[in-house]
This record gives structure tokens, sequence and C-alpha cells, in this order.
């Protein structure tokens, strides 16, 4: 049994798509799923009590692709709630699967993403990747310095961990879920990306690649975005956040 994928060895795509009155904008986000060159994906979305036709419009889409399933919620959850559910499906092979978190109303930048996602985590053996993004102020990305990263930094230093974010399956699976409750034993339910890429940036160490590429449209212009609606919120909640437990770095095959 090797140790580390051979050069250009394919892994398996988990991509989880939390929705919410999206109604005109998640067309386009399935879409630029689906029109993947890489095909070895599976997508998992879950509507989280829209009231508008969002979930219509993507059970549409899903009927007419068999790796693609949608979930209703009978009460709002909120969005790490959902995350963690879907996340914590059983995955056949936790190191070979690499989940990707997109939301409902943002999407792919091009139809090569996952192509490009393949070819770093099989050229470098990384656990996780964050990036280059394209919003309504430009590209926006930028990578943890050496320093940050080796001494464990990240939450005393900018947030730079942000879209697309990709992680393999068994760092994932090595979060404590407790880290993803707020004091009221709750999930974030603002802030939420923190609280999930702090831990596995942690354990990943040096194993975390930046990817220069766009690879994610972030959609900064939905009036109902959290950094719209409730900054007060989000900036006590990453503060919470930051001031939690670090992991420290972990072995991984």
């Amino acid at each position: 049994m090797e140790k580390y994928p051979k050069k250009n060895s394919s892994y398996s795509f988990n991509i989880i798509v939390p929705l919410f009155n999206a109604e005109k904008y998640i067309e386009k986000c399935l879409n630029s799923i689906i029109k993947q060159s890489y095909k070895k994906f599976r997508v998992l979305i879950v509507d989280d009590c829209s009231t508008d036709s969002s979930f219509d419009i993507a059970s549409s889409i899903c009927s007419k692709h068999k790796n693609f399933e949608i979930i209703k919620n009978s009460r709002k959850l909120g969005a790490l709630n959902n995350i963690f559910n879907l996340l914590n499906k059983k995955i056949k092979e936790p190191s070979r699967t690499i989940d990707i978190l997109i939301d409902g109303d943002d999407y792919l930048y091009s139809g090569d993403v996952l192509n490009i996602l393949n070819e770093k985590y099989s050229e470098t053996d990384c656990l996780i990747t964050y990036g280059s993004h394209l919003c309504s102020k430009g590209v926006r990305g930028k990578k943890y310095p050496s320093l940050i990263r080796k001494f464990n930094l990240f939450r005393e230093y900018f947030w730079y961990a942000s879209h697309l974010r990709t992680f393999r399956h068994d760092l994932w699976l090595s979060v404590n879920k407790h880290d993803l409750l707020d004091k009221n034993r709750k999930y974030y339910n603002v802030a939420w990306d923190l609280a999930i890429m702090f831990p596995m940036l942690e354990m990943a160490g040096t194993r975390q690649e930046f990817v220069k590429d766009i690879l994610y449209v972030y959609n900064d212009e939905n009036p109902i975005s959290d950094h719209k609606i409730r900054r007060k919120q989000q900036i006590l909640a990453a503060k919470e956040i930051r001031k939690k437990k670090k992991y420290c770095k972990k072995d991984f095959i």
C-alpha cells in the first residue's frame, strides 16, 4: 500500500451546496458544476426552508443528473448545521475524496475547476486548499505567509482562507463537532467558515495550498448576504471562534 498518491492520480469530489432563497442564482450555480470537464463528483444540495422557488428550480435540475441529490428541510437549521449533516454522510474512501463548499448563490468560475483541484491535490499531497475568487471588487485572495503556517498563527492573523474552500474528507472527519458550536451550544449561524477552516488549517500544517487560479465567483451583491444584514453578529462570532483552543498538526497518510 502506497503512503502517497501517484502524481496525476484521480480524486473523487463531494460537492456540498447549502441553499436558501437563491431562486435568481441557483440555476447558474448548479450549471457551473454540471459543465465541469472532470466528472468524478457527486453533489448534495440542501434547501433550508426557502420561501421562493429555489427548491423547485434545483429539484428540476437534479432530476436530470444521477449524481445530484437534493434535500428540503422541514425546519430551518442554518448553513453550518446543514453543511455538518451533509459532510457526515458516509464516504467510502475519505483520503481519496475532496469536499467542496459552494454557496447556492455563487458559482464556479470555469469548467476546469475540478481538473485544477485534482492536479493540485495529486501533485502536492496537500490536505486543504483555499484561493482566488472573483467578486464585484475584482479578484481577491491571498496566501498565508510561511511563518503563519509554520507556527500555527492562523487565529491571530488576517482571514485568508477564502473561496474556493476545499479539503480532504479525512481531514474534515478530524474536526471536533463542539468547535462548530457557539457559547450557547448551537451551530454558528454566521462566520461559520472560520469555525470550519481554522481547525483544518491547523491540523494540515504545511500541507495546505493557495490556488492562484480563479476558481470561484462570489456573489457579494446578494441583499440577504450575512455581511449585509448581520455584520455585527459576524464580528462577534469571529472573535469567539478565534479564542477557541488551537488544534495541533496531525499526520495523515
